[in-house]
C-alpha cells in the first residue's frame, strides 16, 4: 500500500487540534524571558517536541539537541526542587559550558532547561539592533551616575559579550551585570545580590558572579543547594564572561519560589548570602555533612568539623591509620553531632571578631565537654579523636572564619596539637593548617624568620590519596626539618609548605586558596575580622617548589601586594621579573654539581680530566635534572657520560651514555624523557615510556639497576629508597650500584636508608647539603626585595645573578670540603650523620649569638653594620647601604648570627665548635672575629715584607691564627 489518505487525514487533523491546544497555552503561559532568549526557528522546534508528545499522549520528559551538539534542551512536566541538579548530571562534562536558561511555565506545568556549549559569535556593531541597545546601555549608565572611564568601561564591557547573551537580555540587565562583574574581575572572589521580585509575590531574584569558577561545576553546586533546601528554581540563567585578561567570570540568576523564608526574614536573607558565598570553595565532605546534618549544623560548622577532623586525622593516623581514617572520623562525627555543634559554636563564639568569648567562659565550656565526651562516649578510639578535635579548638590561635571573603579555612595551629606524646623530635615554631575544596595543606617553620618552599602533591587515584593524607603533617614536618638543616649559611630558619591537591581538583585553585588563607592571618588589613590569640606579628616568606609555575609564582607576589602584606615583594622568591627564577638560573643545580665534584675528587675521579658517569632521577623538564645536566655538559664536556634518566615519562638508559646534544635539547624546550629522538640512542640505548607494557616497572628501578660512578636524585617523591627496599640498591655481591649519592631531591631517601646504604660503602651527601643553594638564592633575593624597588634591581640583574651564583659556589665549596674533611678524619662516623651534625652545631652556635643579639649590637655596632654588608652581593651594599636599616630587626640580627656562626664552623671545624660553652659561644665568635681581623693584618704585612715563603705563612696565619691568638 503505497498511501492511506484517511490515515494521513486522521493524523493531520490529531496534530492540528493538539496544536490549536498547545499553541495558546504555550504563548500564554510561557514567561516573557523565555520569548527575549529563545529566537523564533528555535521557539518552532521546541512546540514541535511538545506537540508530539501530547499527540502522542507521552510523558512530556525528553531532550532536544541541536545537529552540531552546540545546544541542549530539557523537556520536563513540572517543575520541583533539585531538577535541574539531576539535568546538569546529564550535560557533557568535557564541553565548554557557555550559557544556560530555565524557564518555567507559569502554571508550573512546564519547564525548558537550555544549555549551550562552545564559542559564539560576539558583538558586531553592524548590527543595527545591538548598536541600538548599545546606546541605551550607555543612557542608563549614564543616568545611573557612570561617567568618563566608567562609561568606556562598560562599552567595552559589552562589546566583548556574546551575540545571543546581548539580544536576549535587557539594558538593565546588562548594567546590573557588568557592575557584578566589576565587583569580582582581577579575583576569585564571589559575589551576590538578592532581592525579592516586585513584580512576582513569593518570587526572589539570586545573583551570583563568580571570578575564574568552573561554570558547570557552580551552577551544579548552587543547583543542589537550593534543591536541598526545598527552594523551587522557577527561572535561571547562566552566562561567562572572558574578563579580557585571560581568566573569566561567570553569571548565574535564579528566580527562586518562596515560601517566606528568604524575602520574610533578614535572617534567611543573610544565611543564604553566607553559604553562597562559600558554596563555591567547601569541600564535598563538609557540603554532604550540612546537608545531611542540617537540622543540626549550619554550613560554617560543617566546614569547621571537617577541617576539624582533617587536623586531627594528620597525625592520629599515624599511630593507627585504620582506626583513624578520615572516613571513620566523620562517621563518628555525625553520631556525635550534637556534640560536634556545640564544639564548632564554641570556636566561633571563641573567634567573633566583635565580641569574642573571655577566656574563663571559653575554659569553662570546654571542660564541659571534655567532661561530657568521658561520660557519655563508650569507645576509646572515638572518645580519643573527639577530644583531639577540642584540642584543636583550644589550640587554635587565630582563624579566618569569620572572613567574608575567604578561598579557605585558615588555621593558627599551637605546635603541640600535631605531636603525638611518644614523639621526641624537635618542635616547630609555628604551624598554620588550611583546607577548603579539595585540599589540604600544612605550613610549618622551625624559627620566626624563616625560609622555605610551597609544593603542591596532587595523587593519580583516591587511594593514593588517601595515603598522602595520612602522612601529609609528617612529609611537611621532615620537609622543614631538613630546611632548617639547610638554611645554615642566612637568616632565615627552615620551613615548608606542601598542598595536597584530590586528583580531580585544578592545582592552581588551591594554590590560590592556601596563599590567601595564610594572608587571611598574617595581613594587618584582615585583623578587623580576626581575633588574634597568638599575640605578634608575623612574617612568612616562600619559594617555590613542585608544581609551582610561573605563573603561580607571579600570582602569589601579586596577591600579597593586593592584600596589603607589609613585605609584599619578599613574600615570595623566585619571581621570573623582580627574582631569580630557580629554573631559569639552574641555582639548586650550581650548588649540587659542586657537591659533586668535591665528592667525585674524595673518590679519586678529577671530573675535569677523567670520564664519570652518573645516572638521575628527575626530568630535563624538571628544575634541578635538567639544569644538573646542563652543568655537567659546560663543566666537563663529554667528560661526564650520562648511563641513565627517569621521570614522570618513562626511562631512559644508554650504558655508552646518552647524547648530549638530545639531552640538551629536551632541556630547552621543557620536554620529558619519554620525547629522546630513538634515532639519537646508542646501539645498547632504550627509552621507554611510562605507558609501555614494563614503563613503570623500568622507570622505578632504573636508580637501583643502572651502574654509574654518582647517581643524582635530582626530582621523585620522598622516601623512595626507604628501610624496606635499600638493599635492592646493591648488586649481587652487596655493592652500590653508584658508589656515591648527591641528594638533589628532599627526602629521597630515608634516614635510616642513608645509614644502611652507607655501610655498605655508599658515600651519601645529605639534601641538607647538596640541594642548599636554592634556599640561599631566596634569600638573597628576598634581601633585594626588601632593599630595592623591581625598577632597580631589573636595572642591574644579570650583575645580581652573577654575584649570587658566586656566593652560592663559594657556600657549597666552604661546607663540601669541611665535610669530607672530616669524614676523613673520623673514625667510622657516617657522612649523613656529619651533615646533620654540622648543621646542628651551626644552629648551636646561632641561636646563642641570637640570643645575645642586643648586647652584641649594643657593644659592637659598627661590627653588627659591617656583617650585614658583608652577608651582601655586592651589588645591594653599593645600591643600598643607607638603607640597610630597612631590613626588620630580626632578619638584621639572623644575618649576623648566620655570618659569624658558619665563619667559625667552616673555619675550625665541628670539635672545637661543639666543645666551646653554651653561656660564651656568642661572645666568643664576636672575639673570632676580632682575631680573624688580627690575623689578616699580620699575613698584609708578612706578604708587604717580601720574606721568603710569604703566601705560605700568610696563608698558615689564616687558618690557624684566629683560634690560637683566641685562647692564648
Amino acid at each position: 500500500m503505497k498511501s492511506d489518505p484517511a490515515l494521513t487525514a486522521a493524523l493531520i487533523e490529531g496534530f492540528s487540534a493538539t496544536a490549536n491546544e498547545v499553541v495558546p497555552w504555550f504563548l500564554e503561559q510561557m514567561p516573557p524571558a523565555y520569548f527575549r532568549d529563545t529566537d523564533q526557528r528555535t521557539r518552532q522546534a521546541h512546540l514541535r517536541a511538545i506537540i508530539a508528545a501530547r499527540a502522542d499522549e507521552r510523558p512530556l520528559r525528553l531532550v532536544v539537541k541541536t545537529d552540531d551538539d552546540a545546544s541542549w534542551t530539557f523537556f520536563n512536566e513540572g517543575d520541583r526542587p533539585g531538577l535541574l541538579a539531576e539535568l546538569l548530571l546529564q550535560i557533557p562534562k568535557d564541553a565548554a559550558l557557555r550559557s544556560a536558561k530555565v524557564h518555567s511555565a507559569q502554571d508550573g506545568s512546564l519547564v525548558l532547561d537550555t544549555f549551550r556549549f562552545g564559542e559564539a559569535p560576539r558583538f558586531d556593531p553592524s548590527d543595527a539592533a545591538l548598536a541600538q541597545k548599545r546606546t541605551e546601555v550607555l543612557e542608563l549608565a549614564t543616568k545611573q551616575g557612570m561617567t568618563g572611564d566608567e562609561l568606556e568601561a562598560i562599552g567595552r564591557h559589552f562589546e566583548a559579550c556574546t551575540h545571543d547573551y546581548l539580544e536576549s537580555v535587557t539594558p538593565e540587565r546588562i548594567c546590573l551585570h557588568y557592575g557584578l562583574c566589576r565587583a569580582v574581575e582581577d579575583t576569585d572572589h564571589t559575589a551576590i545580590e538578592l532581592s525579592a521580585e516586585p513584580h512576582l509575590e513569593g518570587r526572589v531574584r539570586v545573583n551570583v558572579a563568580a571570578g575564574n569558577a568552573r561554570p558547570p561545576v557552580l551552577f551544579e553546586r548552587l543547583c543542589n543547594y537550593f534543591g536541598h533546601h526545598q527552594y523551587d528554581i522557577r527561572r535561571a540563567y547562566l552566562d561567562v564572561f572572558d574578563d579580557g585578561r585571560g581568566g573569566t567570570i561567570s553569571i548565574l540568576g535564579f528566580v527562586l519560589a518562596d515560601d517566606g523564608r528568604l524575602s520574610g526574614s533578614e535572617k534567611g536573607f543573610a544565611t543564604l548570602r553566607r553559604d553562597l558565598q562559600r558554596l563555591r570553595w567547601l569541600n564535598h565532605e563538609a557540603i554532604e555533612l550540612a546537608y545531611e546534618k542540617a537540622d543540626t549544623l549550619d554550613m560554617v560548622q560543617a566546614e569547621l568539623a571537617v577541617a576539624l577532623s582533617h587536623v586531627v586525622h594528620a597525625h592520629l593516623a599515624r599511630d593507627d591509620h585504620f582506626t583513624f581514617s578520615r572516613e571513620r572520623l566523620l562517621t563518628w562525627i555525625g553520631r556525635n553531632v550534637d556534640f560536634v555543634a556545640r564544639l564548632t559554636q564554641l570556636f566561633a563564639d571563641r573567634f567573633a571578631p566583635t565580641s569574642p568569648l573571655d577566656e574563663q567562659a571559653f575554659k569553662a565550656r570546654l571542660k564541659e565537654l571534655h567532661e561530657e565526651i568521658d561520660t557519655r562516649v563508650r569507645e576509646a578510639s572515638v572518645r580519643r579523636a573527639l577530644h583531639a578535635m577540642t584540642a584543636t579548638v583550644e589550640g587554635t590561635l587565630r582563624t579566618n572564619i569569620h572572613l567574608p571573603r575567604r578561598y579557605g579555612l585558615a588555621l593558627r595551629l599551637d605546635p603541640e596539637l600535631v605531636v603525638s606524646d611518644a614523639d621526641t623530635r624537635p618542635r616547630p615554631y609555628g604551624v598554620f593548617f588550611v583546607t577548603g575544596r579539595g585540599f589540604d595543606a600544612f605550613h610549618v617553620r622551625f624559627r620566626d624568620i624563616a625560609r622555605g618552599g610551597v609544593r603542591v602533591v596532587r595523587p593519580r587515584g583516591p587511594e593514593q590519596y588517601a595515603v598522602e593524607s595520612r602522612r601529609l603533617y609528617d612529609e611537611v614536618y621532615d620537609l622543614a626539618s631538613a630546611q632548617q638543616l639547610k638554611n645554615k649559611d642566612i637568616p632565615e630558619g627552615g620551613s615548608k609548605a606542601v598542598i595536597l591537591a584530590s586528583p580531580e581538583r585544578e592545582i592552581e585553585a588551591c594554590v590560590r586558596a592556601f596563599t590567601d588563607g595564610v594572608l587571611d592571618l598574617i595581613t594587618p588589613t584582615a585583623r578587623e575580622h580576626i581575633v588574634d590569640r597568638l599575640g605578634a606579628e608575623e612574617l612568612i616568606f616562600l619559594g617555590p617548589d613542585e608544581n609551582i609555575s610561573p605563573a603561580l609564582i607571579e600570582w602569589i607576589a601579586a596577591r600579597a601586594q593586593y592584600r596589603g602584606y607589609p613585605l609584599a615583594n619578599a613574600f615570595m622568591s623566585s619571581k621570573p621579573g623582580a627574582g631569580i627564577n630557580h629554573k631559569e638560573y639552574g641555582v639548586t643545580s650550581e650548588g649540587v654539581n659542586v657537591f659533586l665534584e668535591e665528592a667525585l675528587r674524595h673518590a679519586g675521579i678529577d671530573p675535569r680530566k677523567q670520564r664519570f658517569s652518573v645516572k638521575l632521577t628527575g626530568g630535563p623538564d624538571g628544575d634541578v635534572a635538567g639544569n644538573e645536566l646542563l652543568i655537567l655538559f659546560r663543566e666537563y664536556g663529554d667528560k661526564a657520560v650520562v648511563v641513565g634518566l627517569a621521570d614522570g615519562s618513562g626511562s631512559a638508559e644508554d650504558p655508552d651514555g646518552l647524547d648530549h646534544q638530545e639531552l640538551t635539547r629536551l632541556v630547552k624546550a621543557e620536554a620529558p624523557i619519554a620525547d629522546f629522538a630513538p634515532d639519537k640512542l646508542g646501539p645498547r640505548g632504550r627509552v621507554v615510556p611510562l605507558d609501555a607494557p614494563d614503563g613503570i616497572a623500568l622507570r622505578n628501578t632504573l636508580h637501583n639497576r643502572i651502574v654509574a660512578d654518582a647517581f643524582i636524585p635530582a626530582g621523585g617523591r620522598p622516601a623512595t629508597i626507604h628501610s624496606g627496599n635499600w638493599r635492592d640498591y646493591l648488586d649481587a655481591e652487596g655493592r652500590p650500584s653508584s658508589p656515591l649519592i648527591v641528594e638533589g631531591a628532599n627526602l629521597f631517601v630515608t634516614p635510616d636508608a642513608r645509614n644502611a646504604l652507607s655501610e655498605h660503602g655508599t658515600l651519601i651527601i645529605k639534601d641538607s647539603s647538596a640541594n642548599k643553594c636554592g634556599v640561599i638564592c631566596s634569600s638573597y633575593e628576598i634581601c633585594a626585595s626588601m632593599l630595592l624597588s623591581p625598577e632597580e634591581l631589573m636595572a642591574h640583574k644579570e650583575r645580581f645573578v652573577e654575584e649570587v651564583l658566586a656566593k652560592l659556589r663559594l657556600l657549597a665549596r666552604r661546607e663540601a670540603s669541611l665535610l669530607l674533611r672530616e669524614y676523613t678524619l673520623s673514625k667510622g662516623e657516617l657522612l649523613p650523620a656529619l651533615s646533620v651534625r654540622l648543621s646542628r652545631t651551626i644552629a648551636r652556635v646561632n641561636d646563642a649569638i641570637l640570643d645575645g643579639f642586643d648586647r652584641i649590637a649594643e657593644a659592637a655596632p659598627d661590627t653588627v653594620a659591617r656583617l650585614v654588608r658583608e652577608h651582601m652581593p655586592p651589588l645591594l651594599v653599593e645600591l643600598a647601604a643607607d638603607r640597610l636599616d630597612r631590613l626588620p630587626s630580626a632578619y638584621r640580627a639572623g644575618i649576623v648570627a648566620a655570618s659569624l656562626s658558619t665563619r667559625l664552623v667552616y673555619r675550625e671545624g665541628l670539635s672545637y665548635a661543639e666543645a666551646l660553652p653554651e653561656a660564651e659561644l656568642g661572645a666568643l665568635a664576636l672575639s673570632y672575629l676580632a682575631r680573624e681581623d688580627r690575623c689578616a693584618q699580620l699575613a698584609a704585612a708578612v706578604r708587604a715584607a717580601g720574606v721568603e715563603d710569604a703566601d705560605e705563612i700568610s696563608r698558615l696565619l689564616m687558618e690557624g691564627g684566629p683560634r690560637v691568638d683566641l685562647h692564648s
